[in-house]
């Protein structure tokens, strides 16, 4: 496993904390600690696995994602040592989406029997939240709900990856020649115009580049020291992938024209 995506031992006993030393398996929900044969000793079945794989090779692993993300707690989930091995042995059957299901239901049952008398309330809170932003990685909605540390940065990565993700298909699709659109002819005596045209529209998706980097983004991470906006990063995010979808669209528009 690459050293640099492993969980820290904090976040391991913080996870561990969190799912009441209990698998979060809704099939199995096994206790995973206990006493040792000394007074003094204890064992441990429990384990952090990973959602998203730590390393190529590795179940679930993805490519795009930042290491960051790949060792952060929100890519953990608590599980014994036997179901954390069934899950990583058959990827197919159980998938990242299905394990963030497992942890978010486990987390939620833990907090209703620990004594949290809004953890219903929360619940409520949490769904019609999610609602708001409409379709979002599974990622994305843990590290909404959740906001430990960083969460502005962490979730405008994965935000970014979500929308950016079939654009990057779809561009080396297009590097590859799997598919091709009608060709527009250009005559000599427009040409001049289609350039002075492409090259203004390549200007504007420049400028639309630049505001988001330089200005929006920070605009929704907030000032420092304050908490960002959860709902402007995912707009911004968006905006960002639809300014890269636009750059694919002129990509093509330029390719897919025959001139004199």
């Amino acid at each position: 496993m690459a050293t640099q995506d492993r969980f820290k031992q904090s976040t391991v006993v913080t996870l561990a904390k969190r799912a009441a030393n209990l698998c979060s398996n809704p099939e199995c929900n096994a206790i995973t600690s206990g006493p040792g044969v000394e007074v003094a000793d204890t064992v441990n079945v429990g384990e952090a696995a990973h959602i998203y794989g730590a390393n190529p090779g590795s179940a679930r692993y993805d490519p795009d994602m930042a290491s960051i993300d790949r060792s952060g707690i929100n890519n953990a989930i608590w599980l014994c040592a036997n179901c954390h091995k069934i899950v990583d042995d058959d990827p197919n059957r159980y998938p990242a989406g299905l394990l963030f299901e497992w942890q978010r239901e486990h987390e939620s049952c833990v907090a209703r029997k620990v004594g949290k008398v809004s953890a219903e309330a929360r619940q409520r809170y949490e769904k019609r939240h999610l609602e708001e932003f409409g379709k979002l990685s599974y990622l994305a909605e843990r590290l909404i709900l959740e906001k430990g540390v960083d969460w502005e940065y962490l979730l405008t990565a994965e935000v970014l990856r979500y929308e950016i993700a079939p654009i990057v298909r779809r561009w080396n699709a297009l590097k590859r020649g799997l598919y091709v659109k009608p060709y527009h002819r250009v005559d000599k005596w427009g040409f001049f115009t289609w350039m002075h045209g492409k090259s203004d529209e390549m200007l504007r998706i420049v400028r639309a580049f630049t505001a988001l980097t330089n200005t929006e983004f920070a605009r929704a991470w907030g000032a420092p020291g304050i908490a960002g906006n959860d709902v402007d990063i995912v707009s911004v995010c968006r905006l960002y992938g639809e300014v890269c979808s636009n750059t694919l669209a002129w990509e093509e528009s330029v390719r897919f024209t025959h001139v004199d």
